[in-house]
């Protein structure tokens, strides 16, 4: 299941969930609903947690192309920096 169905399908429950009244509900469903909520919650938080981490690749790329000089630098450096970047290292920061 993709990030994008997770939080679509968190969302539809949520929907759902909001329309039942809670102090009508029996304790058996309440807690059947809550233990269904902290699993679709921690989807959620699990695809924000993936994206903030792409979001942090994608600027430390930027980062390095920013700071290549591309009439001067050698470009096998640029693309290696960048290959530790996506592979989860840091750049030597030059």
């Amino acid at each position: 299941m993709s990030a994008d169905q997770r939080v679509e399908l968190a969302r539809r429950f949520l929907a759902e969930a909001r329309r039942r009244p809670v102090d009508t509900l029996p304790p058996s469903l309440l807690t059947r609903e809550v233990a269904e909520l902290r699993r679709l919650l921690g989807q959620v938080l699990g695809v924000l947690a993936d994206r903030q981490a792409e979001t942090r690749q994608l600027d430390a790329v930027r980062a390095v192309l920013a700071a290549f000089d591309w009439e001067h630098d050698d470009r096998q450096y640029a693309l290696e920096e960048i290959e530790r970047v996506l592979e989860g290292g840091t750049t030597d920061g030059r």
